[in-house]
């Protein structure tokens, strides 16, 4: 928060973009492409659990040959068009369908679709007033709260929920089904506010009538890690991929949990563990893994002897490999041998943000007045294809203040500011800025800051 006492941002909209309103959860154990370390968060419960094993009440889930879907696709169209009562009475159409919540619920959906997360809420508010009583209501509003980590807010929202009698249209599983997601939102709020074993109790109870789901069994899986019960973690885990083959490894859902808890030693150890003892494509993957957790950490020496071989068997694990390369080239200081890299990377990948990104910042080292203009020219073009993106601002901002042009930018910082979250990157880039403009008071927050940042460090050799 310190970063944005010192900016204020110039942008006119000053908001940054909201999260689409999925099915999804921000606790989850899958680690993210190499390729968005441009913004160098560890992964570790950063991923997303898709609730793909719970029926669907959401307008993304709809059959296409399905009337619904027709109906939602013309909702859908009319509120892109600018007609939001015109799309609302549409989907009033489905106020009797016996598979799906209220309308209004789905055309809160579509706004926030939309970006009109505002609006969404507004709908949601006044469907709460006039039946107040629907636990698809309450699931609804259970849903933001997770979102937004109001874990104690989830939590009574699901209490409450969960006793109310479905309409009396709905089917039998339908019903069932909204009632098993409300329990086991409930559950995550319970893994949010740490109260491993009432989280543990519900998982339980829900897998008597869903063995199935990979996602019971993940949350069974991080809350006997948090019980300190790590044998019956892997063993959850193990569960989870058996359900789901393209699932982490156990032991690497093991360490990212470890390195959430700040146990660098046991996260590594589980890595290492997880990449000896696999085989065939986890091998690949697995070394990948512990290669970027590596350069997260700073130990962009240990990584390299990891990423040194080539990977024949599979273009993106291998695009995956060049760019940590890449990366520990940066960190050493060798701007040429990344440059090349990245350079071909960006011509076989034109539109990964990632890859551009750190091109830009490694041609801004070198003495080349052309390739310094050329980090301009990607930079700007990011922040016009990513307007949204702080990195991509940052990016130009770091850009501009090395041209020598520090009024442009201290306004792109400022958008990367307002946006964020601010990577380790940009820290040092708002540090330099400020102490270049005789900020002290500034530069001392910053360094503060700086000091507590996480990921990786390219330039404190």
């Amino acid at each position: 928060m310190i970063a944005r006492t010192i900016f204020a941002s110039p942008m006119s909209s000053g908001k940054s973009c909201p999260k689409t309103f999925r099915r999804h959860f921000l606790l989850g154990n899958a680690l993210a492409s190499a390729l968005v370390l441009a913004s160098f968060t560890t992964p570790a419960l950063a991923g997303i659990i898709a609730l793909d094993d719970f029926s669907e009440h959401s307008v993304r889930n709809l059959e296409p040959d399905s009337p619904a879907f027709q109906i939602v696709s013309k909702a859908r169209e009319q509120l892109s068009s600018g007609d939001r009562a015109t799309a609302r009475t549409t989907l009033k159409d489905l106020a009797n369908n016996r598979e799906l919540a209220h309308p209004d619920i789905l055309f809160a959906e579509l706004l926030i679709d939309a970006g009109l997360r505002a609006e969404a809420k507004a709908v949601l508010e006044e469907l709460g007033k006039e039946d107040p009583k629907r636990p698809d209501v309450y699931m609804t509003f259970l849903e933001l709260a997770v979102q937004e980590q109001r874990w104690f807010d989830g939590w009574n929202l699901a209490e409450i929920g969960s006793k109310l009698a479905p309409p009396m249209h709905w089917t039998p599983t339908f019903a069932k089904d909204v009632q098993a997601r409300t329990k086991f939102l409930q559950a995550i709020c319970c893994e949010g506010q740490r109260d491993w074993q009432q989280a543990f109790a519900i998982y339980e109870a829900l897998r008597k009538d869903r063995p199935k789901s990979q996602n019971i069994a993940l949350g069974l899986g991080r809350v006997t890690f948090h019980l300190g019960k790590n044998e019956d973690s892997v063993k959850w885990f193990s569960e989870a991929r058996q359900l789901n083959p393209k699932l982490d490894p156990p032991q690497v859902m093991l360490a990212q949990l470890h390195d959430q808890l700040d146990q660098p030693e046991k996260a590594e150890a589980s890595y290492r563990a997880a990449y000896q003892s696999a085989i065939g494509k986890d091998a690949t993957r697995t070394r990948l893994m512990l290669a970027r957790w590596l350069i997260i950490k700073n130990r962009a020496r240990d990584a390299a002897e990891l990423i040194k071989d080539p990977i024949a068997d599979g273009s993106e694990d291998e695009t995956e490999r060049l760019f940590l390369r890449a990366l520990v080239e940066r960190m050493e200081g060798r701007y040429d041998a990344a440059r090349q890299i990245l350079s071909e990377l960006q011509r076989q990948k034109p539109t990964e943000f990632a890859i551009s990104n750190q091109l830009a910042l490694v041609l801004m080292e070198s003495v080349d007045e052309g390739l310094r203009a050329r980090a301009l020219q990607i930079a700007s073009s990011n922040t016009r294809n990513l307007p949204r993106s702080a990195d991509a601002w940052a990016t130009l901002g770091w850009v501009q203040f090395r041209l020598g042009d520090r009024a442009a930018a201290e306004a792109s910082l400022a958008n990367a500011v307002q946006l964020g979250p601010l990577s380790r990157d940009t820290l040092h880039y708002l540090v330099e800025v400020k102490r270049a403009a005789g900020d002290s008071k500034a530069v001392e927050l910053l360094l503060s800051s700086l000091k507590e940042a996480k990921g990786p460090d390219f330039f404190s050799r």
